[in-house]
């Protein structure tokens, strides 16, 4: 389960989320405040993303309109327990702690480092692990449908299950929690059958193999089985948030039409540093 706590930065898109950001009345350059993403899981080393901010122009050529990845700082993460993890630059942006610094629940992650002059902070704890996880069913039927010819497929998808999955936790503080479900297989059988060309204007080239449901203080989710984009087994995670992810997940909306500054706890910078936790289920589509 843990290796795929990480996949969780797939999910946020941070770069993309800041890509037409700015402060309020100020144009933000792209050389003024790196875009952070870093998400701290227990037993895990720390895995760190450095950007520079896309900023907002009129022309999609210009130079600040594309964000860039950036290498060579020198980036620490300071423990409560008086540890300090130096972090690696691996090229592309990344920056890694190593294999044997892994992060513990119970203790304070600090970043600190230095960009363009000014001094760049951050500051998260790794909450508890879920308790109390559970799947009203552990399997869903579907049906294959074929949109490889242009039609809809045939009736029987209208003969498969549709019962709703209802997922419950343990929530007595009104904690933000998440759902994703993962697909496992090494070859994954598409439940929907795609016409070839899934290039271009295709409206279905952007399907994946995960899906997830949006940051919540309740206890419960309903999960549709027409999400389920493939057969076979899926891990069900669910990921326990520091309330800044769910924040930073609301800010979605920020467009050209609605330029503001996503919110963040970074200091001089932009984008998250965030401990997360987890627990996971074994889910199955079997195909009808």
């Amino acid at each position: 389960m843990k290796k795929y706590i990480q996949t969780l930065m797939f999910i946020t898109g941070i770069v993309c989320l800041l890509g037409s950001c700015t402060e309020t009345n100020t144009v933000i350059s792209s050389v003024e405040k790196p875009v952070i993403e870093a998400f701290l899981a227990p037993g895990k080393p720390i895995s760190l993303t450095l950007m520079t901010v896309i900023g907002y122009s009129e022309s999609a050529d210009a130079a600040d309109s594309l964000a860039r990845p950036i290498d060579g700082q020198a980036i620490q993460i300071k423990v409560s327990d008086g540890s300090i993890f130096k972090l690696e630059s691996v090229g592309e942006g990344r920056y890694v702690s190593k294999s044997t610094e892994l992060v513990k629940f119970g203790l304070t992650y600090t970043l600190d480092f230095t960009y363009n002059g000014l001094p760049i902070s951050a500051t998260t704890v790794i909450p508890t692990r879920p308790t109390g996880f559970t799947l009203s069913k552990n399997f869903v039927n579907r049906t294959q449908i074929n949109l490889g010819s242009g039609g809809f497929g045939g009736p029987g998808g209208f003969q498969e299950d549709r019962t709703p999955i209802e997922a419950t936790w343990n929530n007595p503080n009104g904690e933000y929690h998440f759902i994703a479900f993962i697909n496992t297989e090494a070859n994954p059988e598409s439940i929907v059958i795609l016409p070839t060309d899934t290039t271009g204007t295709n409206p279905f080239r952007f399907i994946n193999r995960r899906f997830n449901n949006e940051p919540t203080t309740a206890s419960v989710s309903i999960i549709q089985p027409q999400s389920f984009q493939y057969f076979g087994k899926h891990y069900a995670v669910l990921y326990r948030l520091n309330p800044d992810y769910a924040a930073l997940y609301r800010s979605a909306g920020t467009t050209t039409q609605n330029i503001s500054t996503p919110p963040t706890a970074i200091t001089n910078g932009l984008g998250i540093f965030t401990g997360i936790n987890a627990d996971t289920l074994l889910f199955t589509v079997n195909k009808y």
